[in-house]
């Protein structure tokens, strides 16, 4: 069974904040990227599997997760004003949040 459009785009976010903490780490030294980006993959890749199964709890988990990385990473931004990371990992929090708020409100 191949996985749904909302399993791969949780994949695709949970590959992009993994990369990401990874490049901080590498780029700049920045163990807090590393361990902010690696957790955030984890428990996205935690989410991708349990949403067949159980599409409320993992679309919490995920809402949880990507309204966090929106807070921070949207604080991030205003402050420094810098796209990338901080701009492009919030406005893909803000649109992830809307996905799983979708999920949870079709599966309720």
């Amino acid at each position: 069974m191949s996985p749904s459009t909302s399993q791969q785009l949780t994949l695709g976010y949970a590959s992009l904040l993994g990369v990401g903490g990874v490049m901080g780490y590498v780029k700049g030294g920045s163990q807090k990227s590393l361990v902010a980006g690696g957790t955030s993959a984890l428990v996205l890749y935690h989410v991708y599997t349990q949403l067949p199964e159980r599409p409320v709890y993992a679309s919490s988990l995920g809402l949880g997760t990507s309204v966090t990385l929106l807070a921070v990473m949207g604080a991030r931004f205003k402050r420094s004003g810098k796209l990338f990371p901080a701009g492009i990992v919030s406005l893909v929090s803000l649109v992830m949040a809307g996905g799983y708020l979708h999920g949870i409100l079709r599966s309720a």
